[in-house]
Order: structure tokens, then C-alpha cells, then sequence
């Protein structure tokens, strides 16, 4: 398997914290906690460290790869699109819909495996390597605010309690 470039590499890290918490929700650690708790996981985990990670990939990432992709950067509007899903989901969650943690965690894995299997590959392959050497600073300035525990890291009120 091909490495990243290293200009995806903080990215891609940070996609994999995204699939530990979809994990830990659905079938890990959380999978049999109160959904109250794991609502509050998936809004915590959407508001330190998704909303700074989409920020970054619109306004740093998706403007400067966008001319190399051609045809093919339709994908990144429809990986926006896909932001503003997770995000709805997030509010729903917040509000109480606490039926959404599996949809909200569903609609984020398969958004990050697209952006790791199909993005991130045409990006390396229709990208000029100086295009991303460029805006690798930028990306990480962009996603330095999201440089906090990871998903595994996260603890919430209720965490510690014996399971019921």
C-alpha cells in the first residue's frame, strides 16, 4: 500500500480517530452505554475535532486541489455536501434525537472511507506535488485547533459509572 503524501498525512490521522469513535459507538466500549452518553461522544467529538477538520479541507484543501481534479472535483462538492449531513446529524443530537448516533456514525465512516479511498488518491495523482507542498502549512495552521485528545482519549461525564 502506497503512503500519503504528507501533506494528507495529518488528515488521514485524524480520519482514523473519526472511525475509532464510529466504532467505539456502534460496537465498541460505548456500543451498550446509555444513548444519552453516546450522543453526548458523538457532539463532543463533532465539536473538538470535526468542525475545525471540515473547516480545513474547505477553505485550505478542496480550493487548492480543486483545479487538478478536472472533471473529478464534483467529489468535493459532494464530500461537503456530506459535511453539512454530519453537522445536521450533530445539531439532532445536541437537541436530543438520540435515535441519529448510529446514522451520525454511519454517514461519518463511509464519508471518511470516500475521502481516504477515492479523494485522497486522485489527489496524489492529479495534483502537483508543489501544489500540496504549498498548502501544507496552511492545512496545518487549520487544523492545529483540533490537536487535542483523540477519540480514544475523550472521556465525558458518565463514563466512569458501572454500566446499569
Amino acid at each position: 500500500m502506497a503512503r500519503r503524501h504528507q501533506t494528507l498525512v495529518p488528515l488521514s490521522r485524524e480520519h482514523h480517530d473519526g472511525l475509532l469513535l464510529a466504532w467505539r459507538l456502534r460496537t465498541g466500549d460505548l456500543a451498550t452505554r446509555e444513548p444519552a452518553l453516546k450522543a453526548r461522544h458523538a457532539v463532543a467529538f463533532f465539536e473538538s475535532r470535526l468542525r475545525a477538520h471540515f473547516a480545513a479541507e474547505e477553505d485550505v484543501l478542496f480550493p487548492a486541489v480543486r483545479a487538478g481534479l478536472g472533471a473529478q472535483a464534483r467529489l468535493l462538492d459532494e464530500l461537503v455536501a456530506q459535511h453539512h449531513a454530519i453537522e445536521a446529524y450533530a445539531e439532532k443530537l445536541r437537541d436530543g434525537a438520540l435515535c441519529e448516533v448510529v446514522p451520525f456514525c454511519d454517514l461519518l465512516e463511509r464519508h471518511i472511507r470516500t475521502e481516504e479511498r477515492e479523494l485522497f488518491p486522485l489527489i496524489e495523482q492529479h495534483v502537483s506535488p508543489a501544489t500540496l507542498v504549498a498548502v501544507e502549512t496552511a492545512l496545518a495552521e487549520a487544523l492545529a485547533p483540533a490537536a487535542l485528545p483523540s477519540a480514544a482519549e475523550v472521556r465525558l461525564a458518565g463514563d466512569d459509572e458501572e454500566k446499569a
